[in-house]
């Protein structure tokens, strides 16, 4: 199973993410159970080198991917201006929105089963629709 995981902020591009994947790297249970890999931009306004752009997961178990979001849910906690993380497997696209047990359970829903989560279910489609065209 493999899951993009992309940062949405207003600052500067590639620190939310960088930010959150060092914080995946040092969760036990997500570096046991995840390959992680930083995507990078090659080039970045202002930059003097590539930015992080996106962390690329890749597992074999709903229990990694558990593990997966709740890792991410715990950090945008811990974010000031709670950046918008957003996880695409596939076709289908979310938007992590809260540490709240039912919406980490919508998240997974719409990942592990394919679907859009419903409405109040906490895992908030990202842009409206979870689908995107390939």
């Amino acid at each position: 199973m493999r899951v993009r995981i992309e940062v949405e902020r207003d600052s500067e591009a590639g620190e939310g993410a960088q930010s959150l994947f060092t914080w995946l790297s040092a969760d036990p249970e997500v570096r046991a159970g995840a390959g992680l890999s930083p995507v990078r931009r090659a080039e970045a306004p202002g930059s003097m080198g590539p930015v992080l752009e996106a962390i690329e997961a890749v597992f074999d178990s709903g229990v990694q991917l558990a593990s997966l979001v709740v890792a991410v849910a715990s950090w945008r906690s811990t974010r000031p201006r709670r950046d918008r993380v957003h996880l695409t497997r596939g076709d289908v696209r979310v938007t992590v929105d809260s540490g709240d047990p039912e919406a980490v359970a919508g998240v997974l829903r719409a990942l592990g089963e394919g679907d859009a989560p419903e409405a109040g279910s906490g895992g908030a489609p990202a842009d409206r629709p979870s689908r995107r065209d390939q």
